[in-house]
């Protein structure tokens, strides 16, 4: 939020039961303290400004003609936060019910508007997405798909608001479904993805990175290889390096079991 402040949000969630709500909650870094307040994130869709629950949420992606099955659960910024232009942004995302959208934060980041929704063709699952702005000023999503062939799709947009249908790109052609990622360092675009091949059989054992100066021409810079898995990373630069915290695990079928960090060379 700014440098003496971190904000933290999270869901409370109660399936089936009510709506899920974002909250938020403010730390001072200073004192190393929460404050004692708990907030209610807010989120603005075209019908008007409410707490950040699934429906409002899904209301906005079905006045637009999405047919998925609404749920009461599962609505995160599963890719936060990038500024563009001094104004911050994150893929609102709701995982259960196959749902994406672009949103910006207002100026005191309580509240999250939905710009646009990317889930077409409506025969796919989507979900997971991430976002980057390319050199020409259009938005680039990439996409988790579940079902069919489960490669990752792509969608892109001149505003943020009206998104083309999702469409596989050559230059990633064997994904399966898991987060991906879409940063730039350094005045060059880093795309992680998630490879169907597998390291003695686990899944999601291995993660490729490529990377383009153009969002066009993309080459191999990294490929990670183990059957502790690398999955769900995230990267982030640091006074000139990039940092990463990735998921693995050694037993469990999920192989969740810790949070490794790195950094790359």
């Amino acid at each position: 939020m700014n440098a003496k402040t971190l904000r933290c949000y999270f869901a409370s969630e109660m399936p089936r039961q009510r709506q899920s709500q974002m909250y938020y909650r403010d730390f001072d870094l200073g004192r190393m303290e929460f404050e004692a307040d708990i907030h209610r994130a807010k989120i603005k869709t075209a019908a008007g400004t409410f707490d950040m629950q699934p429906d409002k949420f899904y209301a906005d992606a079905a006045a637009q003609g999405f047919k998925q099955e609404p749920k009461d659960y599962g609505l995160y910024m599963i890719d936060s936060f990038k500024v563009f232009d001094r104004k911050t942004y994150a893929v609102l995302n709701n995982f259960p019910g196959r749902q994406n959208g672009w949103g910006v934060l207002n100026s005191t980041f309580d509240t999250f508007e939905v710009l646009g929704h990317f889930n077409e063709p409506g025969n796919v699952k989507l979900s997971e997405a991430a976002v980057n702005r390319m050199p020409d000023g259009t938005w680039l999503s990439i996409a988790r798909q579940e079902g069919g062939n489960g490669t990752y799709l792509f969608s892109t947009s001149k505003d943020g608001r009206t998104w083309t249908a999702n469409e596989t790109r050559p230059f990633v052609p064997s994904g399966t479904s898991s987060k991906p990622t879409f940063d730039r360092f350094f005045g060059v675009y880093y795309l992680g993805w998630q490879d169907k091949a597998k390291v003695d059989g686990v899944s999601r054992s291995v993660f490729n990175i490529d990377i383009s100066v153009d969002g066009v021409h993309w080459e191999r810079k990294y490929r990670f290889e183990t059957a502790n898995s690398f999955q769900y990373p995230t990267f982030r630069e640091y006074k000139g390096s990039v940092y990463l915290t990735v998921t693995q695990g050694d037993s469990d079928k999920s192989r969740k079991e810790r949070i490794m960090f790195g950094k790359l060379e």
